[in-house]
């Protein structure tokens, strides 16, 4: 059971810094503004799977939104249908640490 939970949980490389800031390997959470509506979320590499975390890459237009964002701040960006959407930074923790969390 040990190996499989090291298995399942495992992360590659370092999680960056417990520092609130949306940047790759954070699980971060936006409200959409218009709604009202949460979602978390991690920013990494999509194909990804991690259970039931949704993966956005920074090429994502809502990865690319959020990125660099800090707790609070507000974003913007264009759906491919050319809508725009607003959303706003609730917080961002690593990977590891949200994952440890969830267990």
């Amino acid at each position: 059971q040990q190996i499989h939970d090291l298995l399942v949980y495992a992360v590659v490389g370092e999680d960056p810094p417990n520092d609130g800031i949306a940047e790759p390997g954070m699980v971060v959470s936006v409200r959409y503004d218009d709604t009202g509506d949460t979602e978390s979320f991690l920013i990494g590499v999509p194909g990804t799977e991690l259970g039931d975390t949704t993966v956005y890459s920074v090429q994502s237009p809502l990865g690319a939104a959020i990125l660099g964002a800090r707790p609070g701040e507000r974003r913007s960006f264009r759906l491919p249908s050319g809508a725009e959407l607003s959303v706003t930074m609730l917080a961002a923790v690593p990977y590891g640490l949200h994952n440890a969390q969830m267990r």
